[in-house]
């Protein structure tokens, strides 16, 4: 039996990194997955890669920041699959820069996509969670900026802050329901946002990662050896599982000691 059976879950930014992997585990665990991204291909990608492992799966591409697209999100998992039980919030992005070189442009995206993008899916995902009884989970993604702030992340330590107090709101508005609604902060996880920026691909018209030289003082901090996705996810399912029935309101450390 796999820890999550008999579930249906929603997961953003599950193309690639950190949601690519949750949703692999979960599907391993027994949960139909419902992915989304704004980039169909590897979307789709993804998707065959869960059923041909005899994973469940639904894919559904949607831009958080968008209220309508997290409608059809949720409304797609509940066609899909009949239900709607877990909510992993992962789809983020960065746009680095000092404060007085950050665009509007820059600091509207990190936002838009983090912050309200979060909002948008509980939102969108309240007609399902808010019934008696209900016991749904869900997993927020923050990071130890939001607890630390980071030089040159203003606007992604403001927007992953502002996760945080999201969490504990929707944790105590819905607890009546039996849903918990929890957070992971991360500290160095090896993604295409924390590649070399020397290196990096384009995302959404920018080139994304951190600069060799900050990125190499970084890895100082956390032994010299980035989390790799698929160990980022066990925390993800471990809040996800009956395991984490009392845990609601919290900011669960994930970050190798960065961040004490």
């Amino acid at each position: 039996m796999g820890r999550l059976d008999g579930k249906v879950a929603v997961i953003t930014g599950a193309a690639r990194g950190i949601g690519k992997a949750d949703a692999l585990l979960f599907a391993q665990e027994g949960a139909a997955v419902v992915i989304s991204d704004i980039d169909p291909e590897p979307l789709e990608e993804t998707a065959r890669e869960i059923a041909a492992a005899g994973g469940k799966v639904a894919w559904c591409v949607a831009d958080v920041t968008k209220p309508e697209d997290t409608d059809k999100l949720m409304d797609t998992a509940v066609e899909k699959f009949g239900d709607l039980n877990i909510l992993v919030n992962n789809a983020g992005i960065t746009r680095d820069a000092l404060i007085h070189r950050m665009t509007d442009a820059q600091w509207d995206i990190c936002i838009d996509t983090i912050l309200k993008g979060t909002f948008n899916c509980i939102r969108s995902a309240a007609k399902y969670f808010r019934k008696e009884g209900h016991g749904g989970k869900i997993i927020n993604v923050a990071s130890v900026v939001g607890l630390m702030g980071n030089i040159g992340q203003i606007n992604y330590s403001a927007a992953k802050a502002g996760i945080i107090g999201l969490t504990k709101t929707v944790a105590k508005e819905w607890a009546s329901f039996g849903v918990t609604c929890n957070a992971i902060a991360y500290g160095f996880v090896h993604t295409r946002l924390t590649g070399e920026k020397e290196s990096g691909e384009i995302v959404a018209g920018e080139k994304v990662g951190i600069p060799k030289k900050v990125r190499e003082s970084m890895l100082e901090m956390v032994g010299g050896k980035a989390m790799t996705p698929e160990e980022a996810a066990r925390p993800v399912l471990f809040l996800a599982s009956s395991d984490a029935d009392y845990i609601t309101g919290h900011v669960l450390n994930v970050s190798a000691g960065m961040y004490m």
